[in-house]
């Protein structure tokens, strides 16, 4: 199924498009009272996700909005930004907020964390007040731990991913990570230490403004490349320049140990704990089919963050290629560009500690948007 509809003069995105394909669509959008949206102060805080998620990187936001400030005159206003590697969103929420683009749409795999952003998105009120009512103790650790939901629409997941993310070391949701403090809780830092109810009630209210008023069009729990897919079905009359796709993927090393839903086909550290044999190029497979999709079948511009590995870089099926290179099938039938792949360091705060990433370190940026936008400076160097 196609919808058809031009986008507005102004460069929003039309109202016949808002909600569709809906995965939150059966709940209301809410009429409420104005928000942080309409506080630039709160719009620029540090913090805006309720979520800490393994290599968030919120330092790399301003190098966005900058790249989109200065990519306007060429392509125009983002009507859409799509986020398939959703995580904590801290980037989408940002842009979003700030009006760098109209509208987001976020979507990942892990349905532990789509459904806490479909509950956040369209019932805030019930996630806040839900939050307020759970004790956050080591005994409600282990029971988020072990708990399994009624079905994939349950609320409840919203609040266990939330839960487990606030009180688990360095926010993460699966494998061997255990509670802060530790099972003694004899550490300065306790279970409850990074679970500010107020705080949080803040930014889910937050999140259900932005959906309220439309600037996070829709939660989905696809992968990437479904996501990718059906953002270019959905919405064709954006193609290919008012349709952005962001993509943070998972770490090339250890994301086993990190995420839920990472590129390890033995689907996590639990698993691999099980014996699953993986061999090392089929452990980093699916980092090869995410290449080869954005160097050959992406129908939109892209922008793409990786944590720095030399491999990124040299491997030709990875990214050492500096341009798109479609099909001319491709290009004739789908109408897929031959565009220029622009390659930057740039230097942030990692917040993952303890498997490698803490501190300062390179992060690489990819991008098909176009290349004299592309900023060079002290911080953001050229490859």
């Amino acid at each position: 199924m196609t919808a058809v509809a031009t986008p507005s003069t102004d460069g929003s995105l039309p109202s016949s498009l808002v909600s569709a394909p809906a995965q939150i669509s059966e709940f209301p959008r809410r009429t409420a009272a104005p928000l942080a949206l309409d506080n630039p102060n709160a719009a620029r805080s540090r913090y805006l996700s309720p979520l800490r998620y393994p290599g968030a990187k919120s330092s790399l936001v301003p190098v966005i909005e900058n790249l989109l400030k200065t990519s306007r005159p060429s392509i125009g206003q983002i009507s859409l930004l799509v986020e398939p590697f959703a995580g904590g969103a801290s980037t989408s929420l940002r842009l979003a907020a700030v009006g760098a683009v109209d509208r987001v749409l976020l979507a990942d795999a892990d349905p532990l964390v789509a459904r806490f952003w479909q509950v956040a998105a369209a019932e805030p009120d019930w996630l806040i007040d839900r939050m307020h009512e759970e004790p956050v103790t080591l005994e409600r650790w282990d029971y988020w731990r072990s708990w399994r939901p009624k079905g994939s629409n349950d609320r409840d997941l919203a609040v266990k991913c939330l839960f487990l993310n606030r009180t688990t070391f360095s926010g993460i949701l699966h494998g061997r990570a255990g509670p802060i403090g530790g099972r003694k809780q004899a550490s300065r830092y306790t279970i409850d230490c990074r679970f500010n109810k107020d705080a949080l009630a803040e930014r889910i209210a937050f999140v259900g403004d932005l959906y309220s008023k439309n600037r996070i069009v829709d939660v989905w729990c696809k992968d990437w490349r479904d996501t990718l897919h059906d953002v270019a079905e959905w919405y064709p009359d954006l193609l290919p320049n008012r349709v952005l796709a962001y993509l943070d993927p998972p770490y090339v090393a250890k994301s086993e140990t990190l995420y839920g839903t990472s590129f390890d086909p033995a689907g996590g550290y639990s698993a691999a704990r099980r014996g699953i044999g993986v061999s090392a190029w089929d452990k980093g497979r699916e980092h090869y089919r995410l290449a080869e999709y954005l160097r050959r079948r992406a129908q939109y511009r892209w922008i793409l963050s990786y944590d720095r590995d030399d491999c990124l870089l040299g491997d030709p099926g990875l990214y050492a290629a500096s341009r798109m290179t479609p099909t001319s099938e491709d290009r004739e039938s789908i109408g897929i560009k031959s565009w220029y792949i622009s390659k930057r360091l740039v230097d942030l705060n990692y917040s993952v500690a303890g498997f490698g990433k803490g501190g300062r370190a390179a992060e690489l940026l990819f991008t098909t948007l176009p290349a004299s936008c592309v900023p060079v400076s002290e911080s953001i160097r050229a490859i």
